[in-house]
């Protein structure tokens, strides 16, 4: 019987979130999620492209497969051929075409790093020129003076806009993930603008840090989101991986531990705080254990209980199903409602991705090294 992690890197190779067909305009492209009850594929989604392409290298990297390389290759084209035809890294492509011209600057850094990724695997200089073309515009565009970031740009009126009533179209504490391919672009290149940068933007979590150690999701905001919690804390472990200042360490360690008083009995975490939304999701559950499994191997220290709850929780979203679309990727959450909880069938993308390092870290504890796999980290 496969484990749990070849279950999930199956899918994510197989199921076909991966377009894999060479003939298809859109080979390279991974779609957002499986929908489970409509039986198809959602849009085109850039963003976890370029985690694919991360996700390629880090199984590259342990397992030294050309499938890899071929497959992160192919979605960095599919980027590249994306930025070319519209000038920045749009949110999605579905069928219905393009609404808006948005280009995300969260989005565009986790592209970056895949190209960054395939550049450190492939040894093709066309990845790193555009990825240094993506990281010059976060570092021309996007830094406000207190590190903070702008959000999203129109591409139509070549203007930022903020949104109060979507919360990824304001500024907020996700972008301090940002940080992560200023910092690889940095050890490639020297660069102290981009390493200056990444402190900057690092350094913004004085904004949204507050004395307990949870961390808002925008500034002078009550909501606390745990997916987007976890995204700044990957940057600020990036961070200190490459600083090795322990500003950013022990802003990391303080935000876990308020984590793990949140735990339940079932291992679960509740994605929202302060707000009208109520669900569990699998993927900040993958995130923490990742955080969980580093922080651990920095401190020389053995896996814990915690570490297993919260696995056991992220298991239960594990999809097991006879239909190839659906095996062994994992679903989107739990949603509550007034007939109390439901499992959202959707089988996401980033989830499975996020949950596939995740689960060979756990497996693999004993082997792995926390310089070299925060690296990895994604």
């Amino acid at each position: 019987m496969d484990s749990s992690f070849e279950m999930t890197k199956n899918w994510l190779l197989n199921s076909g979130i991966f377009v894999s067909d060479s003939s298809d305009s859109n080979f390279g492209g991974v779609h957002s999620f499986y929908d489970e009850k409509n039986k198809e594929f959602a849009f085109l989604y850039p963003e976890i492209t370029g985690y694919y392409a991360s996700t390629m290298r880090f199984l590259y990297e342990h397992e030294k497969n050309e499938k890899y390389l071929h497959f992160a290759k192919a979605s960095c084209n599919w980027l590249i051929d994306l930025y070319e035809n519209f000038g920045g890294i749009i949110q999605g492509i579905s069928p219905q075409g393009i609404a808006k011209k948005y280009v995300y600057s969260f989005d565009t850094a986790i592209c970056s790093k895949g190209l960054l990724d395939c550049y450190l695997i492939s040894k093709d200089n066309k990845f790193l020129k555009y990825a240094q073309k993506l990281n010059d515009w976060i570092l021309s565009d996007t830094i406000e003076n207190d590190g903070i970031i702008k959000p999203v740009k129109n591409l139509d009126t070549n203007k930022f806009e903020i949104d109060d009533k979507v919360w990824y179209k304001k500024s907020g504490c996700l972008h301090i993930k940002l940080t992560i391919p200023l910092l690889q672009l940095y050890k490639i290149t020297n660069d102290e603008s981009s390493l200056n940068a990444a402190k900057k933007i690092a350094n913004s979590i004085v904004h949204f840090q507050q004395s307990d150690g949870s961390i808002l999701l925008h500034k002078n905001s009550k909501v606390i989101n745990l997916h987007t919690m976890l995204y700044a804390l990957e940057g600020l472990i990036h961070t200190y991986n490459v600083t090795k200042d322990e500003t950013y360490l022990n802003s990391c360690k303080k935000a876990v531990d308020w984590c793990e008083n949140q735990i339940q009995s079932d291992g679960s975490i509740d994605l929202w705080f302060n707000s009208r939304y109520h669900s569990k999701s699998s993927y900040p559950i993958a995130q923490l254990i990742r955080l969980k499994i580093l922080l651990a191997k920095l401190e020389e220290k053995n896996l814990n209980q915690i570490i297993e709850k919260l696995q056991s929780f992220l298991l239960s979203l594990q999809a097991q199903n006879i239909d190839k679309s659906i095996n062994g990727g994992f679903y989107e959450e739990f949603g509550k409602s007034i007939f109390g909880w439901k499992k959202t069938l959707k089988v996401n993308s980033w989830a499975s991705m996020f949950s596939m390092q995740a689960l060979f870290w756990f497996e693999n504890y004993s082997e792995i090294n926390f310089e070299k796999e925060t690296e990895l980290l994604y």
